[in-house]
């Protein structure tokens, strides 16, 4: 038989350390900022061409109508004014929005909007279009409550 070999100078085998999660390495914070400036940049983009294709949407629906029913201005307003309702119904809380006719209506469209553009004959149609008959509208130019309409649209879109 062989001789016993002598083992006794031997140390014991040590692993490593587990590599720790933190800090994570520099390729890591890279990839990381990477991505988030491609989401946001991503969702700006995505909003910037949302909301200019709602108000080209919006623009070319009151274009439509006016000549649409050129000659009708009672559908014309009626038509303008039920655009409006649906546009801030989209824009602001439903419960803001929905139950609002009448001067309560027109308060909101004048709050909503920069410049007062629903003073006068366009926020007398705004106030009063939905109450009357067609038979009884008396008026016979639709073109402020158009740019009234074109303006708030401008503004909330």
């Amino acid at each position: 038989m062989q001789g016993k070999i002598d083992l006794s100078g031997l140390r014991d085998i040590h692993l490593p350390d587990i590599p720790g999660v933190w800090p994570l390495p520099m390729m890591f914070w890279g990839v990381l900022f990477t991505v988030i400036l491609a989401v946001i940049s991503f969702y700006g983009l995505w909003k910037y061409f949302h909301r200019i294709t709602a108000r080209k949407y919006a623009n070319n629906e009151v274009e439509s109508l006016t000549k649409r029913f050129s000659g009708n201005n009672y559908k014309i307003a009626s038509e303008i004014c039920l655009l409006l309702r649906r546009i801030a119904l989209m824009k602001f809380k439903r419960e803001d929005v929905s139950l609002l006719s009448g001067k309560a209506w027109r308060q909101f469209l004048e709050k909503t909007s920069k410049t007062p553009v629903f003073k006068g004959q366009a926020g007398d149609i705004v106030e009063n279009i939905m109450f009357i008959p067609p038979d009884r509208f008396r008026c016979q130019d639709v073109a402020s409550l158009v740019a009234a309409a074109k303006e708030w649209i401008a503004e909330n879109t």
